[in-house]
C-alpha cells in the first residue's frame, strides 16, 4: 500500500463515522445565533483581546470575544452552515471544545497506530496526518 492509498482509505472510513461538531459534543444548550457565511472559517490574529475569524478567503466574518468562542466557531463551520449556535455559558463552551479536541486526539492517535503499522519504516506521519485532516475538512486548535 502506499501513503496515498492509506490517506484515501482513511478518508473514507472517517468520513462514514465522524461527529459533527457542535451536534455531537453539546446538546440542549441556550445560545446567540451568529450569521456567518457558508464557507469554511479560519482564526486569524488577535488584537486588543478579540479574535478575528475570517473566511479562507481572508475576508473578516466576525470578532471574537475569547479564544474558546473563536475555536468554536471555526470547529463550527466545517460542514459550513450559514448559522452557528454559540453557547452563552462559557462552562458549557469549554466543555464542548475540551470533549471535541479529545475526539480528535484520538483519531489523530488511530490514524498513527495504523501508519505505524502499515509503514514501520515511514516517516511521512505528520504529513500524512495533515492530509487526511485537510480532506475531512477538520482542523485542530
Amino acid at each position: 500500500m502506499k501513503e496515498k492509498d492509506f490517506i484515501n482509505q482513511q478518508v473514507n472510513a472517517l468520513a462514514k463515522e465522524l461527529k459533527n461538531f457542535p451536534e455531537g459534543f453539546i446538546s440542549g444548550y441556550q445560545a446567540k445565533e451568529i450569521s456567518v457565511p457558508a464557507k469554511n472559517l479560519i482564526l486569524g490574529e488577535e488584537f486588543f483581546g478579540k479574535y478575528e475569524i475570517l473566511t479562507a478567503g481572508g475576508t473578516l466574518v466576525f470578532h471574537s470575544t475569547s479564544y474558546d468562542e473563536a475555536k468554536f466557531l471555526v470547529y463550527s463551520s466545517r460542514t459550513k452552515p450559514d448559522k452557528i449556535f454559540l453557547p452563552t455559558n462559557e462552562d458549557e463552551l469549554k466543555k464542548s471544545l475540551s470533549s471535541y479536541n479529545k475526539y480528535l486526539d484520538g483519531i489523530i492517535k488511530d490514524i498513527s497506530l495504523l501508519y505505524k503499522k502499515y509503514f514501520p519504516e515511514g516517516k511521512n506521519l505528520h504529513a500524512v496526518s495533515n492530509d487526511i485532516f485537510r480532506n475531512l475538512n477538520l482542523v485542530r486548535y
